[in-house]
């Protein structure tokens, strides 16, 4: 039963902080880490809100690290490239 706790406690714990940082980051941070996110609307940043919660870790470790977004990798960019 002690192994049950401390996995719920840990998971709870886990999830109130992406919470907490989910509403910093829909607020403030997506928008330095997407250029194309600064006009958007209440709904967009409404589905944001519940994806940034799990993945606040790798979110945070981005916005940190002042990563934009990856270029893509494509057959065009490549020919492009030479």
């Amino acid at each position: 039963m002690i192994l049950a706790e401390i996995i719920i406690y840990t998971i709870s714990i886990y999830l109130a902080i992406g919470f907490l940082f989910a509403i910093w980051f829909v607020v403030f941070g997506i928008t330095k880490l997407d250029d194309s996110a600064k006009n958007t609307s209440i709904g967009f940043r409404f589905l944001i809100f519940f994806g940034a919660i799990p993945f606040w870790i790798l979110l945070a470790k981005r916005f940190w690290k002042g990563e934009k977004l990856p270029l893509e990798k494509n057959e065009h960019r490549t020919e492009a490239e030479k």
